[in-house]
């Protein structure tokens, strides 16, 4: 009879320690997330201002040697009965604002 209460209080714990767990992971991924978003506001914002509202398109994403997020740009530019130009830039974080430089592609 003991044995079996400490086979249930285990499994119980263990399935408690699993939920934690997932708790702290879900966690985790959010605010990981809304971190990733209010970077993401900041510079869709910057580049609001800087180029006109909507004309930019984000196409990638990435780190720099620091750990820095930074993202590649692309603006297209449109002309009747020829195939869209596009200009390409990086966008960066440097400190509490953003730069950006054309970049070759």
């Amino acid at each position: 009879m003991f044995q079996l209460l400490i086979f249930v209080l285990i499994a119980i714990t263990l399935v408690l320690l699993s939920m934690f767990i997932t708790g702290l992971m879900d966690q985790y991924k959010t605010e990981k997330e809304e971190k990733k978003s209010i970077v993401r506001d900041g510079i869709l914002g910057y580049l609001d201002r800087t180029f006109g509202f909507g004309t930019v398109k984000i196409f990638k994403s990435f780190l720099d040697a620091e750990g820095n997020d930074g993202y590649l740009v692309y603006l297209s530019m449109h002309e009747w009965f020829k195939s869209p130009t596009y200009q390409w830039y990086e966008v960066y974080a440097v400190g509490n604002d953003f730069r950006h430089a054309e970049t070759e592609r």
